[in-house]
């Protein structure tokens, strides 16, 4: 039977990706590396469970979507360094065997909230000195036309799946798993294999600018919400 709660889910992210992808098209491509860094997937994510399990599942979630920031600034970083150095597969290989096995460490051990918190802010600190440089080549990026179904379907399948899974496996991991990078990882890829590891590089460098306004909005969420 299909409830208010399924309808909500059908069509929060659709609409999210939508108005982000039109904010991308409008202001350009380095514009769209921001955006990603925003909480696209794992904000319309937290209201679901919020209004499925409850606020104080919600809670323990923002708290796994923390922890899932740590894996993700090491898949960005990882996956930056590689990129110059390799071809478009193996550099993805890379980032995506850093954020796995970073992400199960942070999902596995056992840390208070605000170390958590301490080892996520100091691991952005340390990405963004010693981030890679790259050429970014002056080429006009014409968005392909599969992009925008495919931003919907994996935001859409992402949503539905995890708001299924969330009780079976918890709500630190499933807040964790919330943070993988299915998107960049789709566009990265593309870009690097049609204009070059430059490209790719500074999305993935437009994406940790922003990700400040992620961590603290989950930050404030798990507090808030306990």
């Amino acid at each position: 039977m299909f409830t208010p709660l399924f309808y909500l889910k059908v069509t929060i992210a659709p609409l999210v990706v939508l108005s982000v992808s039109y904010l991308q098209r409008r202001y350009g491509d380095r514009f769209g590396g921001w955006l990603l860094g925003l909480p696209i997937t794992t904000a319309p994510f937290i209201l679901i469970i919020g209004l499925q399990e409850g606020h104080t599942f919600a809670a323990h979630a923002s708290r796994g979507v923390l922890l899932g920031q740590i894996a993700l600034i090491t898949f960005c970083w990882s996956y930056a360094f590689a990129a110059p150095r390799a071809r478009w597969f193996l550099a993805l290989s890379v980032g995506t065997a850093t954020c796995l096995a970073t992400g199960y460490l942070v999902t596995v051990l056992r840390t208070p909230f605000w170390l958590s918190t301490l080892v996520l802010v100091t691991t952005w600190l340390i990405a963004r000195k010693w981030w890679p440089n790259s050429a970014i080549p002056e080429v006009k990026i014409k968005t392909p036309r599969w992009e925008l179904p495919v931003r919907i379907l994996v935001s859409l399948t992402l949503l539905i799946s995890l708001s299924a899974l969330a009780p079976h496996v918890g709500a630190k991991i499933a807040g964790a798993l919330s943070t993988y990078p299915v998107l960049i990882s789709v566009l990265g890829a593309f870009n690097q294999r049609r204009f070059g590891p430059g490209v790719t590089v500074a999305t993935l460098k437009g994406l940790m600018q922003t990700l400040p306004i992620t961590m603290v909005i989950f930050l404030t969420l798990g507090l808030v919400l306990r």
